[in-house]
């Protein structure tokens, strides 16, 4: 049976057999960003659940358009997970700043699901570190796909149209990819030793890559941070190290870079009401020819805090050329959701849930997009 530990150890053992890692949605019901304490050595379940397609949503409501809202007792029928309505709000309200009309309430379930799935593999497959150090083997999410119409932790629906989640699963199972940890570290200060009053807060980044090919490569680390909320679009890249080539060795992950995100400009703080700069740290890892292996932009969370600049002030540009359309962004954009503007016929896409910054313009293929205009959702698109 699964989970299974074997040698007389708990179901729930980490360096033994498989487990079950439900303590993101059911048990404790911790952040997804706590992924890298949750591992273990095969994770045969974990999953979290994002609303399908809004046109499978509308399939289920049919002609009602009166129980059309998130909270209504269709929506409730096609659900079928226990508290679905405590848990699917608790990371929500945890995470983002969102709408309730049921079109951006199925856009941000949407975005969830895909950062908490895409965490997980990602953090999980820095665990496997080489020979003797396989301390995360292998992740099953839960699960692919419905047997009817719902709402649940599939990430392709009951129609076969794929989630987001779908995609930034994809991304981060491909043969090399790049991870990166953003986490806050408090330092009290040694000459106030009865108080907490007195201390500097710093971010701890760190920067990962993996390879899954038996044979090592040599890449080329490129690192840029983007300042959010620059004045102007001329001052948003504040930071750009200068290109590093790197090995990542074979069937493993290899450690990239550890430091201080004072290092790409980001203030040490003293006190709790410094607000810190938005500050977007973006690694890609290139081929020897300049091809892009691998990207991943680090946003500070939670993003219900982000003040997103207006949809105005962005330069983001949609270039549709027959079934291929490039996506370009004066400022970074977060969870980029691509669908026909007609809310005809859906488009098969190779990517959604995408992340943009300035100078890596990014192209999916959209087959069945027959001359229709491209819209998109993203975070801060002025729906919330």
């Amino acid at each position: 049976g699964s989970p299974y530990s074997g040698f007389g150890k708990r179901t729930n053992d980490r360096t033994y057999g498989d487990l079950h890692q439900w303590n993101v949605w059911h048990g404790s019901q911790e952040p997804w960003h706590n992924w890298d304490k949750l591992s273990g050595r095969f994770v045969s379940e974990f999953g979290m659940q994002g609303y399908p397609d809004i046109r499978t949503v509308d399939y289920w409501v049919g002609e009602d358009k009166a129980e059309r809202y998130p909270q209504s007792r269709t929506m409730n029928n096609h659900n079928k997970a226990d508290g679905f309505e405590r848990r699917l709000e608790l990371y929500l309200m945890e995470n983002f700043k969102h709408a309730f009309d049921i079109e951006s309430y199925v856009y941000y379930t949407q975005v969830m699901q895909a950062e908490t799935l895409s965490s997980a593999y990602r953090l999980w497959r820095r665990n496997w570190r080489g020979k003797g150090k396989e301390y995360t083997a292998g992740a099953l999410v839960w699960q692919i796909n419905d047997c009817w119409p719902v709402t649940s932790w599939a990430i392709v629906d009951y129609f076969l149209r794929p989630k987001p989640a779908y995609f930034s699963i994809k991304r981060e199972l491909r043969p090399f990819t790049v991870g990166m940890t953003r986490k806050e570290v408090i330092t009290y200060s040694p000459n106030h030793p009865n108080t907490r009053a007195h201390f500097t807060a710093d971010y701890s980044l760190e920067i990962w890559g993996t390879n899954s090919t038996l044979e090592e490569k040599t890449v080329i680390l490129d690192i840029k941070t983007f300042d959010l909320n620059a004045p102007d679009a001329s001052q948003v890249l504040v930071y750009e190290m200068p290109h590093k080539e790197v090995t990542l060795a074979a069937n493993a992950s290899t450690e990239l870079f550890k430091g201080s995100l004072v290092e790409f400009g980001q203030p040490l703080r003293t006190k709790q009401s410094e607000v810190p700069r938005t500050l977007i740290v973006s690694a890609r890892l290139l081929d020897s020819d300049g091809t892009v292996l691998a990207r991943y932009a680090n946003w500070p969370e939670p993003f219900k805090f982000v003040h997103f600049p207006a949809p105005s002030e962005l330069g983001f540009k949609i270039a549709v050329d027959g079934d291929s359309v490039t996506l370009s962004t004066d400022r970074p954009m977060k969870g980029i959701v691509l669908d026909v503007a007609d809310g005809g016929e859906e488009a098969k896409w190779s990517d959604q849930a995408i992340d943009l910054v300035p100078g890596d313009p990014q192209t999916v293929t959209a087959k069945g997009l027959n001359g229709r205009e491209v819209k998109a959702r993203y975070l801060g698109d002025g729906s919330a």
